[in-house]
């Protein structure tokens, strides 16, 4: 799978060492393209990617570039919103109603507790939480993180883990294409956590249609 990854934006979450992580947690998997200049991947012709993964922060496109991207989705291109992407695109109310909502704050880096149930439809004491090929198996493990709240219509999300009782991975539908979305991954240490990798790893199969 070809896999277009946009970062930048604010700097604390485009430090060399987060570049690292992400190619060493990706790049055995995939074909692997990224880019620190974001406005000029999204002015080129997106369709020879499988997959469009964002790991912006406080970065904010064109007009023209986001039409782009939310055209290359809606006509069957993944997308993989990756832990500060929902705190990015603030200009677009229409980027934010395609990955599902909008982040509003996080709690100081603590270990977090993330929960995961491959039983479908079991409640859990951290909520609701439906089965999916991405977390089969990974069950519950603890991370060094940021706690993400984000604001949106979770009635049209599938919730697929928790922390907190907040969602913390979720997907769903933007017409043709598949969106993953996962708010964890702030730094090395979550990002080099194992059960923290399969998550991103599936959820991008998920997205590009590899996974079922």
């Amino acid at each position: 799978m070809k896999i277009l990854l946009l970062a930048g934006g604010a700097w604390y979450h485009d430090q060399p060492a987060h570049r690292r992580a992400l190619r060493a947690c990706l790049e055995p998997h995939f074909d692997v393209h990224m880019t620190h200049y974001p406005e000029r991947a999204l002015d080129e012709d997106l369709s020879g990617f499988d997959v469009i993964a964002d790991y912006t922060s406080w970065w904010e496109p064109s007009k023209a570039q986001c039409q782009a991207l939310l055209a290359a989705v809606a006509n069957g291109t993944g997308f993989a919103c990756l832990h500060p992407a929902t705190a990015s695109w603030m200009n677009s109310r229409e980027y934010h109603d395609m990955v599902g909502g909008t982040f509003v704050f996080h709690d100081p880096n603590k270990l977090l507790r993330v929960v995961t149930e491959p039983s479908q439809h079991y409640k859990t004491r951290e909520g609701l939480l439906e089965s999916s090929a991405i977390t089969e198996g990974i069950g519950e493990f603890e991370v060094q993180d940021e706690l993400y709240v984000v604001d949106g219509d979770m009635t049209r999300w599938q919730i697929l883990a928790r922390s907190q009782g907040h969602p913390v991975v979720w997907t769903k539908p933007y017409g043709k294409g598949r969106v993953f979305s996962i708010s964890l991954g702030h730094d090395e240490r979550a990002l080099g956590h194992p059960s923290v990798q399969q998550l991103y790893v599936r959820g991008i199969q998920w997205a590009g249609g590899r996974l079922d």
